[in-house]
């Protein structure tokens, strides 16, 4: 249904042309012979081989020739096309009784020059508008075609950045859960819950573009919870959250490797007195995020900690997702690591 309606619009754009066409040359050489009918004449009688060049031009010419670069052809064939046209319209006139109104020569002979060359003119200039859409067109199309394989490579490289968080997350959180079970701890079932609300969002919102900011924060929360489960009085957590969330999306899992950035600096020592301080402001629509932790840079990292793909995942993802509309910087001192994420929200506003 779509497509017959599309041609049926083309259908009535071409002959609302060639109607507009011979209107249009019908005034302008009846103004100039002040004859409006004869020349009303002349223009239906010309009209067949005017489309008939045009339509060869649109259909041959450009698809076949000037698009694929076939510039010797292009010429070659450009030029016969034009002349045939004119010729063809010259040996109408002369060959029948026509009234041009002085628009020819009744006394040149057929293939006079100057003749055939008005007649080229006249049959040729009808094809400067529909030549222009049609080359406007094609170049639309590519431009389209050129986004579309864009937006394709972008979806592609963020679900493969999006696939290896999940199994990067997970892969830390089961160790963590290992820990626990071999210590037979009674907050493994609690560990478990949090767990099970964090699997939750991951597949059920985390395959959106964008989800509630409220939830990720608590996606983020639930973390946090969890590890404190399992380091207890080793390391002190403090969480605040300042300002309105309300009706500000953001995409999934980006938060949190940051999180779990600092309980890798921080949580590996095994000493008491270890702590993380995050804070997640909101104003204006500008998320800012804030972490700090303890850090000592001589202690070893275990090996599953020590791959770092989840901040550059994010950072790759960021790039993409909001360019130009976030900023990350991090710092290391000799007791601490800090890092600060901002982003823009304003665009995405629900």
């Amino acid at each position: 249904m779509f497509d017959l309606l599309n041609s049926r619009k083309r259908v009535f754009f071409h002959i609302s042309y060639w109607i507009c066409v011979v209107l249009l040359f019908s005034f302008l050489w009846g103004t100039r012979y002040n004859n409006y009918w004869v020349c009303f004449y002349n223009e239906l009688i010309f009209l067949p081989i005017k489309m008939g060049v045009t339509y060869f031009g649109l259909y041959y010419i450009i698809p076949k020739l000037l698009l694929q670069r076939r510039y010797i052809p292009l010429l070659v064939v450009s030029i016969l096309t034009m002349t045939i046209g004119g010729v063809l319209q010259r040996l109408l006139v002369y060959y029948s009784s026509i009234p041009l109104l002085g628009l020819s020569n009744p006394h040149a002979s057929l293939f006079d020059p100057t003749e055939i060359l008005n007649h080229i003119i006249n049959t040729n200039a009808v094809m400067i508008v529909p030549f222009a859409i049609k080359l406007y067109s094609y170049s639309l199309e590519k431009e389209n075609r050129i986004l579309a394989l864009s937006q394709e490579k972008t979806n592609a490289e963020l679900s493969l950045l999006r696939s290896q968080i999940q199994p990067h997350f997970f892969f830390n959180v089961l160790n963590d859960l290992y820990a626990m079970a071999l210590k037979k701890s009674d907050k493994t079932a609690d560990m478990i819950l949090h767990l099970s609300d964090m699997m939750r969002y991951v597949l059920k919102d985390s395959s959106a573009d964008f989800v509630p900011l409220e939830k990720e924060l608590n996606y983020m929360g639930n973390y946090m919870e969890l590890e404190k489960l399992r380091y207890g009085n080793r390391l002190t957590v403090d969480s605040t959250i300042t300002g309105d969330v309300s009706g500000l999306v953001i995409a999934p899992l980006l938060l949190l490797p940051f999180v779990e950035n600092a309980f890798k600096h921080s949580a590996t020592r095994g000493n008491t007195g270890d702590w993380i301080r995050i804070e997640t402001r909101i104003e204006d629509s500008v998320l800012t995020l804030l972490v700090s932790n303890s850090y000592d840079p001589d202690a070893r990292k275990p090996d599953y900690l020590s791959s770092g793909i989840g901040i550059k995942n994010v950072c790759q993802r960021l790039d993409i997702l909001y360019p130009g509309q976030h900023s990350f910087s991090n710092n290391a001192t000799q007791n601490s690591y800090n890092s600060k994420l901002t982003i823009n929200l304003t665009k995405w506003k629900q």
